[in-house]
């Protein structure tokens, strides 16, 4: 009875040792008196670049600079286009990323999205649980257009921070996180809105010469893009699209008469295009570029978007979104001269 009454005992501190360890990978602080093993940033080759980060913005309008994280090596990585145009390595930290593995596809699966995001806001102070996110947290526009293509769901992807008692080997519910003193000095080189964090498995790092064949291609293609649709040249115009083209809830065919009918109406139209970014996510490209648009009936300056798909080598539009500029913003372009197509 009396060995007995001892097993019972070991088995209950047994059961309650148990219980008290979950809690610990569910983002519970850490005592301060255990050790924290931190993963270490892993540094990109030398002389080389991200696949995905094909051509930048110049600082004029678009961030110069982007943010990388490879799940793979742990680590986030900052990036920033040079006045030649290439694209130069500045830092990396180590970081943490949702607890499952692969890429986002619903709420709740714990995983972290993969692909190609923009930075919106920050939140700090009161705004949010400095036990959970640190010092601050930066939301960004998951889920993006190729999300919703595929129907993704889940929200409130943040890039965020971690108060010092806490591991960054725990997995978040699916957010980027870093160091409280890696956020602080991310947060001088992040614009919102422009500033593009890029998400992968696993970064594929190319030659400076191997990206420049691919950006010369894409801006090619802009450039004849923007002169057929200037010369209103239907034909070669709509070839550029997708058989899956959708936008302004028109369809690839509903889009083309759309133009012809504008066409007809427009005596003149002039398609200026400047200060072009590029960046892909696999087969996915996004080009974001400054619009100006002019014809005898009607005109407008603004942020043009296109996204295209890579199929078998060759680029088809899928989606275009266009957004007005405020009168300011299009003053201080018009200053410069820079980076136009």
């Amino acid at each position: 009875m009396i060995l007995l009454t001892i097993f019972t005992g070991l088995m209950a501190s047994f059961v309650f040792a148990e219980t008290k360890t979950t809690p610990a990978r569910q983002a519970t602080p850490l005592k301060t008196s255990v050790q924290i093993v931190e993963p270490q940033a892993i540094l990109p080759p030398k002389s080389l670049v991200p696949s995905d980060l094909v051509k930048l913005g110049g600082g004029n309008y678009f961030s110069k600079k982007a943010i990388v994280l490879d799940k793979k090596n742990r680590t986030l990585s900052l990036w920033e286009q040079q006045l030649n145009g290439q694209i130069q390595f500045i830092k990396a930290y180590p970081a943490d990323f949702g607890r499952s593995q692969g890429d986002k596809f619903k709420i709740g699966d714990l995983k972290t999205p993969e692909g190609v995001y923009f930075f919106q806001t920050t939140l700090a102070g009161k705004q949010i649980d400095y036990n959970e996110y640190g010092n601050r947290a930066f939301t960004t526009n998951y889920p993006n257009f190729w999300d919703q293509k595929e129907k993704k769901t889940g929200s409130g992807i943040w890039l965020h921070a971690i108060p010092p008692t806490k591991t960054l080997n725990r997995g978040s519910r699916g957010c980027v996180v870093v160091r409280n003193a890696a956020i602080e000095e991310l947060k001088q080189h992040i614009s919102f809105k422009d500033t593009p964090i890029i998400i992968k498995d696993e970064i594929r790092y190319v030659t400076p010469s191997s990206n420049k064949k691919i950006h010369t291609k894409l801006l090619t293609l802009l450039k004849n893009w923007a002169q057929s649709w200037q010369n209103k040249d239907l034909k070669t115009y709509i070839n550029y699209y997708g058989k899956d083209f959708k936008a302004l809830n028109k369809s690839k065919s509903e889009w083309a008469t759309y133009k012809k009918h504008l066409n007809k109406i427009y005596k003149v139209i002039q398609v200026k295009i400047n200060h072009p970014i590029i960046l892909t996510h696999n087969d996915e490209v996004t080009i974001k570029f400054i619009q100006n648009y002019r014809s005898d009936g009607h005109g407008d300056f603004g942020k043009k978007t296109l996204y295209l798909k890579n199929v078998g080598g060759e680029y088809k539009i899928v989606h275009e979104k266009w957004e007005s500029m405020n009168n300011k913003t299009i003053a201080s372009l018009y200053k410069t001269n820079k980076d136009k197509l």
